[in-house]
């Protein structure tokens, strides 16, 4: 993708999330008619998007122009963060005066990711990380993660449809967005690129630079969560803390690691447009 259009993405991107989580953090009200589950998960990513992920998001673009490797895959990472992250906004938080902020956030995200994607050269990406056993262990913990995640909210769903009880965690809503989305795009997303990688497939590695990031940072946001929750007197299923606490320490851990294998020659931590003669068709 053309670094121009990178830019300017990122920038109104990087604008419009300053705006909304400064708005959800200081602006007293705006959350009201969320409840105060909801209100205080909204805070708590608030303050890891605010603090974290914005800068990170600043900070990538001097990577990318200086045509760094990493520096794009992670970038493509925090990209991925924001889409999933006001997607959820956008279809979760009940409707406010800053709706459409949140809709162009996850609108601009979106189209952003899908043209990075398309140029990616993943031949040139799997060249640049080291053969290795971190490999593998990215691998098994995406997939793993995978089916954790898809087991934790099938079990609740399935035992609400067999008992005609609706979740607890439903509340005052009316349909499960979180889990949807999980289930519909974050579960079959970690599976395929962990079997991807492990295969040892060229999208494998492209993939998983980029889930990798998203997994550490939307897991920081969720022990931003549970604290903002803990401090509002919400009771945490302590199971589900557990789970988000170990999948945030291990993405961090095996991201940096798999990162670190990147080969440092020539062309090895330089970013390489598409090259169509080198693309690997998915399978």
């Amino acid at each position: 993708m053309n670094k121009k259009i990178i830019y300017t993405n990122s920038i109104a991107i990087a604008i419009l999330a300053l705006i909304a989580t400064l708005a959800g953090l200081f602006w007293k009200g705006l959350y009201q008619h969320d409840t105060i589950s909801g209100a205080a998960q909204m805070m708590g990513q608030d303050l890891v998007t605010l603090v974290i992920c914005i800068p990170l998001l600043i900070g990538t673009l001097y990577l990318i122009k200086k045509d760094s490797l990493p520096g794009r895959l992670i970038w493509m990472g925090i990209i991925f963060y924001f889409l999933y992250s006001y997607a959820s906004m956008a279809f979760l938080t009940s409707y406010n005066q800053l709706f459409l902020v949140y809709v162009a956030i996850f609108s601009i995200s979106l189209y952003t990711l899908l043209g990075e994607l398309l140029s990616l050269d993943t031949k040139s990406i799997k060249k640049s990380f080291s053969p290795g056993s971190i490999n593998k262990i990215a691998a098994v913990f995406l997939v793993i993660i995978g089916l954790m995640l898809a087991g934790m909210w099938l079990k609740m769903i399935i035992g609400s449809l067999l008992t005609g009880i609706v979740p607890s965690s439903l509340e005052t809503y009316t349909t499960l967005v979180i889990q949807a989305l999980d289930l519909g795009v974050v579960v079959p997303a970690a599976v395929i690129t962990g079997v991807l990688l492990f295969k040892g497939k060229e999208w494998g590695y492209a993939l998983a630079s980029i889930f990798l990031i998203k997994v550490s940072l939307l897991g920081t946001a969720i022990l931003s969560m549970i604290y903002f929750m803990a401090q509002n007197g919400v009771n945490i299923e302590l199971g589900q803390a557990i789970f988000f606490i170990i999948v945030t320490a291990l993405g961090i851990i095996i991201s940096v690691a798999f990162y670190a294998q990147i080969k440092g020659s020539k062309n090895g931590n330089k970013y390489v447009e598409l090259n169509k003669s080198n693309k690997e068709t998915i399978g």
